[in-house]
């Protein structure tokens, strides 16, 4: 009785700490001020946020059936927007909007770390690894430390710079140095669906380990739900397939007791996922044979273990090793981690080769774990002297301490970011206008990507932020252009074929805009649009196309 009450003890003190904890981050990184209508974005998660926001809003306040990207609408929309679908059905039904992103966020991330917490101890039914593969995963174990030293040398200030620090020591591949920024907990804080994938995807293999021992009879209903979660993955985090394929496909080799629910599953799941991944296969291909990562040439064994050590740290070695020393049981779970570290590391499956950064989130989820049965079973072995068991018990701290370290100091920046105010509807003039006097399925040809007051009454732009767009796999090249000649154009034929292509109803015009490559004319406009709406500051005016 007293163990039980130690136990229930233990996992209601973990779940109060997650939910705690994600509910802090996500709150801390998006809030919104009632009083006047502001969204306020963590300054870290601005630009990711410029894509969020539209997706929302495309879908609780405008009409995007079937979907389109309402950053380049026009083409069906290739980017995974589930989660984001459910943000703006919530917001549509009256919840405010940063509980309707928040509150599936928190769901997400707290259910991962409650799910890694669960799969540890499934797996290795030791408290100790359980903490510390939930410590590794929040705090990671780059080499990173080294680089925020160079920049604040060692001294008696170093405690106090720590944690006032407000800037990510390595940010690679959009600043200096080969660690990358997919590390620290911003990756979640930016990607909101993220953290809910991974925990689906744990929730996929933890039901495969624990429908192995059950008669088929009692099988059934984990079966549905497996079927589900891939029937729901391509819109709402494709890689994860991958990731899930190459599990199963390890588990039917491994584990002869999964064989026929692997099967049931994987004929079952493809039946669904494919009608579904057919018309995300019709753009541009993206999927290539590209050795390296992000790792700078010549791909030597020598550069790419230092690539790795310095972005993993002692992990890069523990995990292999913690893998070594397990039980044979935990090896074959555990075995397609080496494939999920081996594929991106060769393939690239998207237009931005950044992107397999997820793959190596999810090994570090599960290979965490491996390197938290390493340090334990260091630290309990019984040595035959006593200085050899204290100097074990010694390292293991030490190696402890240095696989967190990095993660401690990149929690601060995130700590200590300021905020930008997005003003909101109704506060938000111009937003407001085009919400009451513009069809919900309007397309506007915009003069200024990020936060255009259209996207924030959730109608659809001409293009977003190039980045966005390109990355997620449509032609921004020659988008880009055509906004380009759509502002510039003298010609009324070119100006009236572009805007009939593409369905676009109304038309942008400010005297500032964040679109440098443009040089604005107004004189189009003049012959060939009619001026509907100028704002109170004389800045900012709305047209519509006069084409036939």
């Amino acid at each position: 009785m007293k163990c039980m009450k130690k136990e229930t003890i233990f996992w209601i003190l973990l779940v109060i700490f997650s939910v705690s904890f994600t509910s802090w981050l996500m709150f801390h990184t998006f809030s919104y001020d009632a009083i006047d209508s502001s969204m306020h974005i963590a300054t870290k998660a601005w630009s990711d946020f410029g894509a969020h926001i539209p997706l929302i809003r495309v879908f609780s306040l405008g009409n995007n059936w079937p979907p389109e990207y309402p950053l380049f609408p026009g083409e069906p929309i290739r980017y995974h927007f589930l989660f984001y679908f459910l943000i703006g059905m919530l917001e549509k039904v009256g919840v405010r909007i940063d509980l309707a992103l928040n509150i599936p966020s928190i769901v997400g991330f707290a259910g991962l770390m409650i799910g890694i917490a669960i799969l540890a101890q499934k797996l290795f039914n030791d408290k100790r690894i359980t903490v510390l593969s939930v410590l590794f995963f929040l705090f990671n174990g780059s080499l990173s430390w080294i680089r925020f030293f160079i920049a604040h040398p060692p001294s008696i200030h170093s405690f106090q710079d720590i944690v006032t620090n407000t800037t990510f020591p390595s940010f690679a591949p959009w600043g200096d140095g080969d660690i990358s920024a997919f590390w620290n907990l911003n990756i979640y804080t930016n990607q909101r669906h993220l953290g809910a994938a991974f925990s689906l995807a744990l929730l996929f293999i933890g039901i495969l380990l624990h429908i192995e021992k059950l008669p088929w009879k009692k099988q059934k209903l984990f079966l549905i739900i497996e079927i589900a979660i891939l029937a729901v993955l391509p819109y709402f985090h494709q890689p994860i397939l991958i990731m899930l394929a190459v599990f199963m496909l390890c588990y039917f080799v491994l584990l002869p007791k999964l064989r026929v629910s692997l099967f049931l599953i994987g004929t079952l799941g493809i039946l669904c996922v494919i009608p579904q991944i057919i018309p995300l296969l019709s753009h541009t291909k993206t999927f290539s044979f590209a050795p390296g990562y992000l790792m700078t040439t010549p791909l030597t064994i020598s550069n790419v273990i230092l690539y790795w050590t310095q972005n993993l740290g002692l992990h890069f070695f523990l995990i292999p090793l913690g893998w070594i020393f397990a039980p044979l049981r935990i090896k074959k779970i555990t075995l397609p981690l080496f494939f999920l570290f081996l594929i991106p590391n060769l393939f690239q499956f998207a237009v931005e080769m950044a992107a397999n950064h997820k793959f190596f989130n999810f090994y570090l989820i599960l290979g965490n774990m491996l390197s938290a049965y390493l340090l334990v079973r260091v630290y309990t072995y019984r040595w035959k002297y006593k200085l050899l068991q204290f100097l074990s018990r010694i390292c293991t701290f030490i190696c402890g301490f240095f696989l967190i370290f990095s993660g401690i100091i990149d929690f601060f920046p995130i700590a200590n970011d300021t905020h930008s105010v997005l003003q909101d509807i109704p506060q938000n003039e111009i937003a407001i206008w085009i919400q009451n006097n513009t069809p919900k399925n309007a397309v506007f040809l915009n003069s200024s990507y990020f936060f255009h007051p259209a996207s924030i009454a959730g109608r659809k732009i001409f293009m977003g932020w190039p980045y966005f767009t390109w990355s997620a796999g449509y032609n921004s090249n020659t988008r880009a252009q055509e906004i380009k000649l759509l502002y510039e154009t003298q010609n009324h034929i070119i100006f009236c074929t572009l805007i009939q292509k593409h369905h676009i109803s109304y038309i942008t015009y400010q005297t500032t805009n964040d679109i440098s490559e443009i040089h604005f004319s107004k004189d189009i406009l003049a012959s060939h649009a009619k001026k509907i709406y100028q704002d109170s500051t004389d800045t900012y005016e709305i047209y519509v196309p006069l084409c036939q």
